[in-house]
């Protein structure tokens, strides 16, 4: 998985700034035998220069995505028509070369199909494969470990999620410092799932014998990558130059004719045959010597504590205990079973608008050259010449179909069309829309996060974020929830739900914002320790359903719901003016929604 290490700010991109910075990286490697063994950059002079300085013995491969789509670029523009797919194939057979033989060969076929435009072929040579042939053509690039990154595409994908926590390019350094550090956390939250999986969950190609001693040691990816590497026995056998060894040389793993002879046996693939790096499935550091006085792994006392604690069990309790033992003794095991019958799975609800730039996203970058080339020649490698022509002359069919945008906008018609009635009916013209997020257990932080423009995703920091506020100001919310303060402590650290009043405090606190509950009943929560601020932002959600928590965009100026009895109770003196500032929005809510009289006398209100 992709993972950040460090960030810098650069005052800008030459050498000696790049130096710097890849120094103080250099500093943080506590171990030489962890010093990059390759580096994946563009082309990009002063970057390059300052790698072969500060890791001299690293080898820096160049995005073979980019230079194939540069070279394609060049290509539309130098080649005739009917021969640029011709090209564009042969120009990837180059990259593509398993061994420096087959590279001349296809070098040849390449340079034969392109005769007629010797600018484009000497663009090629010149300024690609003369100098940099080494660092992007697999005849050389196989021989380094670089576990199958060939690309920065992972780099691209990583910075546009780290855009989308900063938001926008006006933030400053603190904000910034904030959105990485979430980034972070987010990140490390993934990565944790992963080795979980990889610990007791065991996919079906990986249940083959030949496996029994990777299993929960060595990483699901890598058996992956080994499985689909045992399809070639049949064709490679133990013949090494037939093989290539391109899964040893680029990731370390066994490859095929390695396999071969292991299935020829019938011996289990030994787990020395893995390198370490796809073994650590955990985010701790190890003890720089595991057999220091006072290290133990002595469990006794803990299995004592089980068998303790299962004698004393009724019979319902003994069953639970002794499943959770098993799913830690038997990972390969499982208690669930298959359903009686067929589940149909189609009709799903697709989550269009995930992954979306947040509103106001202002972070651009300039187009590359091969970008202003298909945008000119509406020429991209990814659009065969059948769709192009049906992009230029489209059916009835096709023009009738909506655009992405209405699409996008007859989703959120549907989901507000779908929660609008479980919503007071004089709230409902202040609806702007409402947002789905996924019901996971966690969608009242989900909805927050939303809000806050970390996307849905991250929850996690809100979680975080909300024991935080909860444990700097203890005294206050042990007044608040009184006996209730441990459930609400469990509830963040134990991914219990998001509960209200308890949880409307917190939010409104810790983001200084107003804070609209809409449900039955529908509350507001401000600020319990800072005075009113004009600039302070309203997040509105919403309770369907019994159990779900959705975002709701509000228009400006809408009413508000009561304030609730220990919000007025409990707020200190500057919080007063939350509350006559916004008395005026509070008196329309009443206005729109007056108490009712039953007919007993006795007064309620909804």
């Amino acid at each position: 998985m992709t993972f950040a290490v460090g960030f810098a700010y650069m005052e800008s991109e030459k050498t000696d700034n790049y130096h710097w910075a890849l120094g103080k990286l250099k500093q943080l490697i506590t171990k030489q035998d962890i010093f990059p063994r390759e580096i994946l950059t563009d082309r990009e002079f002063a970057l390059m220069n300052a790698i072969k300085d500060i890791f001299p013995h690293t080898t820096n491969m160049l995005c073979t995505w980019h230079i194939i789509k540069k070279v394609n670029g060049r290509c539309t523009v130098h080649i005739p028509k009917d021969m640029r797919q011709k090209v564009k194939n042969l120009w990837r057979d180059v990259v593509e070369s398993p061994n420096e033989v087959e590279y001349q060969q296809r070098l040849n076929a390449f340079q034969q199909a392109c005769v007629n435009s010797s600018n484009f072929v000497e663009y090629v040579n010149n300024t690609w494969l003369a100098p940099h042939k080494e660092q992007f053509v697999e005849a050389w690039t196989n021989r380094v470990m670089h576990l199958g990154n060939t690309t920065t595409n992972r780099v691209e994908s990583a910075h546009w999620r780290l855009k989308q926590m900063l938001e926008h390019s006006k933030g400053d350094l603190c904000k910034c410092l904030e959105g990485m550090n979430d980034n972070i956390i987010l990140e490390v939250d993934k990565i944790k799932k992963s080795f979980q999986k990889s610990f007791y969950y065991a996919e079906k190609t990986h249940s083959s014998p030949f496996f029994q001693y990777l299993r929960n040691f060595v990483s699901r990816a890598a058996m992956t990558l080994i499985s689909d590497e045992m399809k070639r026995i049949d064709i490679v056998g133990t013949d090494k130059n037939l093989c290539g060894c391109k899964l040893r040389s680029t990731c370390e793993l066994p490859c095929a004719c390695e396999l071969s002879g292991y299935t020829t046996s019938s011996v289990p693939i030994p787990l020395d045959s893995v390198h370490g790096h796809w073994k650590k499935l955990t985010m701790e550091e190890p003890l720089e010597d595991d057999t220091e006085d006072g290290y133990e792994l002595d469990m006794s006392n803990a299995m004592e504590a089980i068998w303790t604690r299962f004698r004393s069990l009724d019979i319902v309790g003994k069953r639970a205990l002794k499943s959770k033992v098993f799913e830690l003794a038997y990972p390969a095991s499982s208690s669930l079973c298959p359903p009686p019958e067929k589940i149909k799975t189609r009709g799903g609800v697709k989550n269009k608008d995930k992954g979306k730039a947040p509103k106001g996203y202002d972070v651009y970058r300039d187009p590359s050259y091969f970008e202003h080339v298909e945008r000119e020649y509406g020429d991209s490698q990814g659009t065969s010449k059948r769709s192009r022509t049906q992009l230029s002359q489209p059916s009835q069919d096709q023009q009738a179909q909506p655009s992405q945008k209405q699409l996008s906008q007859m989703s959120k018609k549907l989901i507000s069309q779908k929660y609008l009635g479980q919503f007071p009916d004089h709230i409902h013209p202040h609806i702007v829309d409402i947002i789905e997020v996924l019901g996971d257990g966690n969608c009242g932080f989900r909805a927050v996060a939303y809000l806050l423009g970390y996307t849905e995703e991250g929850w996690p920091i809100v979680r975080r974020e909300l024991h935080e506020e909860l444990t700097n100001n203890n005294s206050l919310y042990e007044k608040l929830f009184r006996q209730g303060l441990q459930g609400v402590r469990d509830s963040l650290v134990a991914n219990r739900w998001f509960t209200v009043p308890a949880m409307g405090y917190l939010v409104a606190n810790r983001y200084n914002v107003i804070l609209v509950t809409l449900g039955k009943p529908s509350r507001t929560f401000f600020p319990m320790m800072t005075s009113y601020s004009s600039s302070a932002r309203f997040f509105c959600i919403g309770f369907v359903g019994g159990n779900h928590w959705v975002p709701v965009n509000m228009s400006k100026g809408f009413p508000l719901p009561e304030v609730t009895a220990d919000w007025k109770k409990f707020r200190s003196h500057e919080a007063t003016s939350w509350m006559s500032n916004l008395n005026r929005h509070l008196q329309y809510w009443q206005l729109l929604n007056p108490p009712v009289k039953p007919p007993n006398g006795v007064m309620s209100v909804d």
